[in-house]
């Protein structure tokens, strides 16, 4: 089973889609005009989250392997900063969520659906924001995280919107609620489910705008999930066999993983800085993914047959 650590990173992965859906409840009241406010309120939230998170030294271990796990989020923001417009056929369709009535395909798409939301705030999309938080609201009552967006949060989210410490404490009782929900519950699988499915839509996301936008930058990033891949198959190794869609999911991953090997990693080396009076060295080294258009076209085709799995 997880240890301790991996346990703290899958809640905190939750807690970034809670935190999501929450400001984007008041998305959708206000006005175009503090669409922009709200969000940049999600995007220095997501990144004070996990900041917080690496500065109390609670980065993910898991049998003695130091690591983390980037916010799927972050890939629409990438996506929006390159100038690529919004493409809602891209996102799982709304309609869909009542199909979803096994614990594993809600989990799995909670985390499919709190992305697609992320993606449509960047893009401010008010009408589609409230139908993919309502279906949010939905499937957290199926799979018992909903106390997490019950009216006392809320409320209190409301009363400080405009204040972002205040906001943290409200995130870090969230935080706390879904912990104890979890422990006592013994769900942390989950809470891994929750993260598979954001992962595998914000790639999917992006690989499919790779299709029509091949830029070098977009490139980069799915090379850039070669580390990622490997730290979430470690998340949810220990539960494949707990159905044949468990097992499914984890092969496919595994197999896709062969193919993020083949992408080549160049070193630099460059001297490190010492600083003495502080006791610290600089690492200057760099590091570059080589990524070719044969193996962007390979994920690409992998990542659309998971993804027409956990969405079907």
């Amino acid at each position: 089973m997880p240890n301790k650590n991996s346990r703290k990173r899958i809640r905190l992965a939750i807690i970034l889609i809670i935190i999501i859906i929450a400001v984007s409840f008041f998305y959708i009241r206000k006005s175009p005009d503090t669409a922009t406010d709200e969000v940049q309120l999600i995007e220095d939230l997501v990144a004070t989250t996990t900041s917080s998170e690496e500065d109390d030294g609670n980065l993910f271990h898991f049998n003695n392997i130091l690591f983390s796990l980037p916010s799927p989020y972050q890939i629409s923001l990438i996506l929006h900063k390159s100038g690529i417009s919004y493409n809602k056929e891209l996102l799982n369709a709304s309609q869909k969520a009542s199909d979803y009535i096994t614990n594993f395909s809600r989990a799995i798409n909670f985390g499919v659906y709190g992305v697609d939301l992320g993606y449509i705030n960047i893009y401010q999309q008010t009408q589609d924001a409230a139908s993919y938080f309502a279906v949010l609201k939905i499937l957290s009552l199926d799979i018992g995280i909903y106390k997490v967006l019950n009216q006392t949060t809320v409320n209190r989210i409301e009363d400080n919107i405009d204040n972002r410490d205040s906001l943290m404490v409200i995130v870090s009782d969230t935080y706390r609620n879904i912990d104890k929900f979890l422990k006592n519950n013994k769900r942390e699988e989950t809470g891994a489910l929750i993260l598979a499915g954001g992962w595998i839509e914000s790639i999917y996301i992006l690989t499919q705008e790779m299709k029509n936008n091949p830029h070098p930058d977009l490139m980069q990033r799915i090379a850039e999930q070669k580390r990622p891949l490997e730290n979430l198959i470690k998340l949810l190794i220990p539960y494949a066999n707990e159905s044949k869609s468990y097992s499914f999911l984890v092969e496919n991953l595994i197999d896709l993983a062969y193919n993020f090997d083949e992408i080549i990693e160049e070193y630099e080396y460059v001297p490190s800085t010492d600083f003495p009076k502080k006791k610290l060295t600089k690492i200057n080294s760099k590091s570059k993914l080589i990524i070719t258009p044969a193996q962007t076209t390979t994920i690409t085709e992998k990542i659309e047959k998971l993804h027409t799995f956990i969405t079907q």
